[in-house]
């Protein structure tokens, strides 16, 4: 095999160790962004505060709700369990996130390669890229998700 091969190519085993990293990562990230908002005073606050400024109706419900998700969902997605469905809620509260307050963050007037670059630097924006990866990928084989999978898989082939 060449070098240019070796190089260029992307054997399908390869990607697993990267994703159950990543997934593990961001989920624990954000069961500790959650965990924050609900049990700590200052940062209860400051959701609070976020929450209100961005318009959102409800916001004492809404930021204990939302910080909750973020916490009950990224714990599920750190050990891989319902992975598709925890980075499903996860994009909608960045989604949510960058269209309430992450893009008024972006000044105004700037030329389209500008805005980009302006958006990508946003962190909603590269949580929502993972969260896509995410959906698509699944947990991997590390993930609990697999584990039920082949225990699905080996029940119907019996039953």
């Amino acid at each position: 095999m060449s070098f240019l091969h070796r190089l260029l190519r992307t054997p399908a085993g390869a990607t697993f160790l990267p994703l159950t990293l990543m997934r593990i990562a961001f989920g624990l990230f954000f069961f500790a962004s959650g965990f924050n908002k609900v049990f700590v005073p200052e940062n209860q606050a400051l959701m609070l505060e976020t929450i209100t400024e961005a318009g959102i109706p409800f916001p004492a419900v809404m930021a204990v709700f939302v910080a909750s998700c973020e916490m009950v969902f990224g714990l599920l997605l750190a050990a891989g369990f319902l992975t598709r469905l925890c980075a499903l809620v996860l994009i909608i509260i960045n989604f949510v996130a960058l269209f309430t307050v992450g893009l008024h963050q972006i000044p105004g007037g700037l030329n389209l390669l500008t805005w980009y670059s302006w958006l990508l630097y946003l962190p909603e924006s590269c949580y929502i890229l993972m969260c896509l990866m995410l959906i698509v990928q699944g947990s991997g084989p590390w993930g609990m998700d697999s584990t039920l999978a082949r225990a699905v898989d080996k029940k119907l082939s019996v039953g």
